[in-house]
């Protein structure tokens, strides 16, 4: 059974729903807020709440303010802590960064209390947020402060130029830099290191196509960097985006589809429109001869069959298997039929027998949806059934022309 959920602004009869779920952070940190005093949605001009819905309860809550043009400071933070073990506290803050994308911020902070940042940690983590330091604090009353920031490219990078980009960034964070064969060595300047810290040196070099981070001696992948600056964009030589062809029956229980007859958004209050549908089951099937060009973090293109193409996402993994290895290996796989599956599977050649499964995240629906006249009008070869790749300035177009702008 496949949870729906939902990610929207919170109403004032969420209070009560989010005080519950901010408690133990305002115990923590009474210093930032008191609980009697949380404001309710609406309230306040500058406070935004975010809620995670499921089953007609609040899940998880998010309240955070725009301190600065383009940055944003998280308040507090509240979720279940059952969404861990299912992923779908990944999700909520997921969804979040999907949101400030959209509204081209910059910039996102947060200061845990350091009680409560187990609870929360893997989450922001693995969304993008990276540690920046902990307060210090000498006083029995006083807790020090886990702090966490996410920034935002809205860029396309080449691969080639990536160890310039890593030696630019980390110069920004208060490293120093030493020139070494393919690559460069860093550690952070004595001036910043805390009191009784040695900082020995570290080294980001080139083998082959790879980038190596040492110690430990590490490939570092491309998807990593693309999610702490999302919406970033690593272009590798000579890669496209994949297509994911699917019938309507299988997206409406996957991805969220745009709403067609929605003609008049600019009527009415944009806060009401940041709703979204969010689902468990965030897997694709595809044929197999896509697996030699697919990598983390690719860019997909959903394409639902006599719609048009939907929305866009990226590859979280994936996996090249016989269907009854995968059914074993992946507990979402019992949503789908295996009759299906089978369908996808290669007749031919060194694959024969095995599906591709892609698991994918960072899911944006479409604003309208472009339809299979609209997009043979960019490109007269288009063909869903055929291709499983789609060339990146066919991409770009059908992107521009399905969301108000293009960062992907």
């Amino acid at each position: 059974m496949y949870t729906k959920m939902i990610f929207r602004p919170a109403v004032k009869k969420d209070k009560q729903s989010i005080k519950r779920l901010f408690k133990s952070w305002i115990s923590a940190d009474a210093c930032t807020l008191d609980l009697e005093s949380v404001p309710a949605p609406g309230e306040h001009a500058d406070a935004r709440y975010r809620v995670l819905e499921m089953d007609k309860s609040v899940t998880a809550a998010m309240l955070w303010v725009e301190e600065q043009p383009g940055e944003v400071r998280i308040l507090a933070l509240g979720m279940d802590p059952r969404l861990a073990e299912t992923g779908d506290d990944q999700r909520f803050i997921r969804e979040a960064v999907l949101e400030w994308s959209e509204m081209r911020m910059t910039k996102v902070t947060a200061r845990l209390p350091e009680p409560l940042a187990d609870d929360y940690l893997n989450a922001l983590k693995t969304s993008g947020f990276m540690f920046e330091g902990i307060s210090s604090c000498c006083g029995p009353k006083q807790i020090p402060r886990v702090h966490l920031c996410k920034h935002f490219l809205y860029t396309t990078i080449q691969h080639s130029k990536v160890i310039d980009f890593l030696k630019d960034f980390l110069t920004t964070l208060g490293y120093e830099i030493r020139p070494e064969d393919e690559g460069f060595g860093f550690r952070l300047k004595n001036d910043y290191r805390l009191p009784f810290i040695f900082s020995p040196w570290h080294r980001i070099t080139r083998s082959g196509s790879d980038i190596i981070i040492h110690p430990p001696a590490r490939v570092l992948e491309m998807h990593e960097i693309e999610t702490l600056f999302y919406p970033l964009r690593i272009l590798m030589a000579g890669e496209k985006p994949l297509l994911l062809p699917m019938e309507k029956k299988r997206a409406e229980f996957s991805i969220e589809l745009p709403n067609v007859e929605s003609k008049q958004d600019s009527l009415f209050d944009p806060e009401s429109m940041r709703r979204r549908s969010l689902f468990s089951n965030d897997l694709a099937v595809s044929l197999p001869g896509a697996y030699n060009h697919v990598r983390r973090g690719l860019p997909l293109l959903f394409y639902v069959n006599k719609i048009g193409a939907v929305g866009i996402a990226r590859i979280e993994d994936f996996y090249l298997d016989e269907p009854k290895n995968l059914f074993n290996q992946i507990d979402e796989m019992s949503f789908f039929d295996p009759a299906d599956i089978v369908e996808h599977a290669a007749q031919t050649g060194p694959k024969a027998g095995k599906v591709l499964v892609i698991r994918f995240q960072w899911y944006k629906p479409f604003k309208k949806i472009i339809s299979f006249d609209e997009i043979k009008q960019a490109d007269e070869s288009f063909n869903p059934q055929r291709g499983r790749s789609i060339a990146l300035n066919l991409f770009k177009t059908i992107t521009a022309a399905g969301m108000e702008f293009s960062d992907n």
